[in-house]
């Protein structure tokens, strides 16, 4: 199944309208000629007028008014509706109990921020302009998409005021403040229901979100979901289930379903079955199984720690927490990987073999999970392509494993210094490597110290270990070369983050302006640190490319080097 996400999206949205509620609608009664129930509400303003999808005009007016809900202010929430391919399309509606009707917009992109802050433009617009708030409409309709890290600048009011359609970064995962889904997840669920949650969904659950709050419901469920990254929910998804679709909450499959609760308080225990029950108000949360004892105890010691209240989660900390996590549990995968003539294939066994032992009973449960088998397909077919990666998941792969190896080789040195302890420096580092092996190429002196706290620069090797400064290799420019990325099943329409790494690589020069605030935090501080990881694992494709002025310039840093000069690149530690 792979993506849920379209991606040869043409429009900003595909379908606009106003619906207004049915009156007297009693949910749960049939017709007085006994046919089917009335429906939730008639569509009385549409835009464009040749929208013809019927099966998306029959079921709008369910989701805008899903449920009885007795509500003084404006609630604006998603819901998503899934079509035949399998794909999602996602509805943003705003209910306004001044007017007693819904504004609902229909759209292929993901882009919540964007959606939820345009409804209220849109209502205020039409409120006191109506024909600017059809101009508006038409001229958002017939734009196109911006390019990635692009925006599309939509005026209203006589081009006094204008609406920005900015199209949010490639990989980019969710952040606080910024990312209205996870801003509302944070602060009505605890952290200890957000693992219970998260574990549930490794399991394959039968999951239920409730609140009385549609906005607070859909949010929260959104959030959830974007948790399980990179792994795609394969199962029913529905943040709002109108009271229409409850037969749902009856099926036999996994699903993640959020349920107003009205609707909820019209469905029996015996009709549910053994699910998994989130209420969003109570922070209650409510499971036959013990899912998170069944995860390996270090993972859930860690989101405990990281996740408590006492820490800033301010950017995306907590995406990254979850993300780490799943990187522990299956970012060994391409040790699985068999390499054959025509393709490459995933051995389960090898996976399982592979991984450390406190994980092995777990995973060995996650080989029947269809979540990870279809994370298995895409990666495979990707790799089978010729494709590179480049998206969080494998960088975050890269530097845990990065990590672990730091943290062994400190170990190793630390052993070495107790057992040698009076041997002269000398010899102690002759025993644990020959610096004049030129064979030796998986050496870095930044091995001695992982954190890198105690560098100073390093006097020429003559000096520093009485031997004969051995001669080094001069660097050579890598270039990126175009590949097609991972699509992020959640975050697929956005540009690199690492822009400031492809000037670094590529020798572009950088933006003549700064980033804006909310994207600073989002640039590496040291930019060739990830793709230099990438091209270390051979997680991205790179070619060496030297020109003539290139080559002069090797030869400087290689005559530098080997009179002892340009030293400074070299560090020591104390």
């Amino acid at each position: 199944m792979g993506s849920r996400i379209k991606n040869d999206v043409k429009k900003l949205f595909e379908f606009w309208c106003e619906v207004s509620p049915t009156p007297g609608l009693e949910r749960g009664t049939s017709s007085r000629s006994g046919g089917p129930a009335a429906p939730a509400g008639v569509i009385v303003e549409s835009f464009p007028e040749g929208f013809r999808d019927q099966e998306v005009l029959t079921g709008i007016p369910s989701f805008a008014f899903p449920c009885d809900l007795s509500s003084t202010s404006v609630q604006t929430y998603s819901f998503v509706h899934t079509t035949g391919d399998s794909k999602w399309r996602f509805g943003f509606c705003r209910q306004d109990p001044k007017t007693n009707t819904a504004m609902v917009l229909i759209t292929y992109l993901p882009w919540h921020d964007t959606f939820l802050k345009l409804l209220p433009i849109l209502a205020e617009l039409k409120r006191t302009d109506s024909n600017g708030f059809r101009a508006f409409l038409s001229e958002a309709y017939n734009q196109g998409i911006p390019d990635s890290g692009g925006n599309l600048k939509v005026y209203y009011n006589v081009g006094q005021s204008h609406f920005v359609f900015e199209r949010p970064l490639q990989f980019q995962l969710p952040s606080m403040p910024e990312n209205h889904n996870l801003n509302l997840y944070y602060n009505f669920v605890e952290p200890k229901e957000m693992i219970a949650v998260f574990a549930a969904m490794l399991a394959e659950r039968r999951i239920i979100f409730t609140s009385r709050h549609l906005d607070r419901l859909s949010s929260c469920i959104q959030a959830a979901n974007a948790f399980l990254y990179p792994m795609v929910w394969q199962h029913i998804f529905i943040p709002v289930l109108p009271w229409e679709f409850k037969d749902y909450l009856g099926a036999p499959m996994p699903y993640l379903i959020g349920v107003p609760e009205p609707v909820l308080e019209t469905v029996t225990s015996d009709e549910l079955g053994e699910v998994v029950i989130l209420n969003c108000d109570t922070k209650i949360f409510e499971s036959p199984f013990d899912d998170v004892h069944n995860l390996p105890t270090e993972i859930v010691s860690q989101l405990k720690k990281h996740l408590n209240h006492t820490h800033d989660h301010i950017g995306d900390r907590i995406s990254k927490i979850f993300l780490n996590a799943l990187v522990q549990l299956i970012g060994g995968y391409r040790d699985a990987v068999e390499y054959h003539e025509t393709s490459k294939t995933f051995s389960p066994q090898k996976f399982i073999e592979s991984r450390p032992a406190h994980l092995r009973p777990f995973l060995a449960k996650m080989m029947d999970l269809q979540i990870f088998a279809q994370f298995i397909d895409d990666r495979l077919n990707m790799l089978n392509s010729g494709l590179g990666f480049s998206d969080e998941f494998e960088l975050e792969t890269v530097r845990y494993a990065e990590k672990k190896k730091r943290g062994r080789n400190y170990a190793i040195m630390k052993n070495l210094k107790d057992k040698h302890q009076q041997q002269p420096l000398e010899d102690s580092m002759n025993d644990l490597i020959s610096l004049d092996d030129s064979n030796n190429t998986s050496f870095d002196l930044e091995d001695f110290d992982p954190l890198n706290q105690n560098a100073r620069p390093l006097p020429p090797l003559s000096k520093a270990f009485g031997k004969k400064s051995s001669t080094l290799p001069a660097g050579v420019n890598s270039s990126v070369v175009a590949a097609s990325s991972v699509s992020n099943p959640l975050y697929p329409y956005f540009a690199p983050k690492h822009m400031a790494t492809v000037a670094a690589v590529t020798g572009r020069a950088p933006p003549m302006h700064p980033p804006p605030l909310h994207q600073r935090s989002t640039i590496a501080a040291k930019p060739d640190d990830d793709f230099e990881l990438l091209r270390k694992y051979g997680l991205d494709q790179f070619t060496l490319n030297a020109n003539g002025t290139e080559k002069a310039q090797q030869q400087q840093q290689h005559q530098q080097l080997t009179t002892g000069k340009g030293m400074n690149n070299w560090t020591t530690f104390d």
